[in-house]
């Protein structure tokens, strides 16, 4: 079994993401800071692995990596985020910044909430195994989020409908609340007959607990 606690300082995303999932059931998520993550709602700094504060905002200093029952999700550094997770789903709400994901394909769906729109996430037409998985990545800066895909293909609902994306495409949500999908290549997402440069955002860090539903 991975065990991220021993070799996580290590790690890029490219060897975190070839690490198997964890297929027993864990009580909760567990957060891995690289550096350290500062708990928004409190103030407080953390610099070791503890179960995740369900539904708090938090701020990676560095790289902070988080492993649940099917899903690992590795936060750049100065994203904003919380993950809070049900009976039911994975929820993982971004503010601003970069998160790279693994999720198997018997995990639980995840809930992506973004300042644009929401996306419930499935694997699709995946074998139902942990050693099959998904790869992918969600961006938030000020005027959009972009979810693209590097490996296999999720299902996603948006308040726009059902969309598909596969390994080398992507979605992206504006303020406007359009849901466009383009294809990623040499790290743009094409929309139309233009380009949308990938890139994380940054703004004033300032947030309190959520409760995602």
């Amino acid at each position: 079994m991975f065990k991220p606690s021993k070799i996580f300082v290590f790690l890029t995303t490219a060897t975190l993401f070839a690490q198997p999932l964890l297929a027993a059931s864990m009580a909760s998520p567990r957060l891995i800071p690289q550096e350290s993550v500062r708990l928004l709602g409190s103030g407080a700094v953390v610099d070791k692995e503890i179960p995740v504060p369900s539904g708090m905002l938090m701020e990676c200093k560095g790289q902070c990596y988080i492993e649940g029952n099917g899903l690992q999700l590795m936060g750049a550094d100065k994203t904003i985020f919380a993950v809070h997770e049900n009976g039911e789903a994975f929820t993982v709400l971004v503010q601003q910044g970069s998160i790279d994901f693994a999720l198997a394909a018997n995990a639980k769906p995840v809930r992506f909430q973004t300042p644009f729109d929401s996306l419930t996430a499935k694997p699709y037409l995946v074998p139902p195994s942990f050693e099959a998985i998904v790869h992918g990545t969600l961006q938030v800066t000020k005027h959009r989020a972009v979810l693209s895909m590097t490996e296999g293909s999720l299902e996603l609902a948006t308040s726009q409908g059902q969309q598909l994306v596969q390994a080398g495409n992507a979605l992206v949500l504006t303020q406007a609340g359009a849901v466009t999908a383009g294809a990623v290549t040499a790290g743009a997402i094409a929309v139309g007959a233009g380009a949308i440069a990938l890139g994380s955002g940054s703004s004033d860090s300032a947030g309190d607990e959520v409760s995602p539903q």
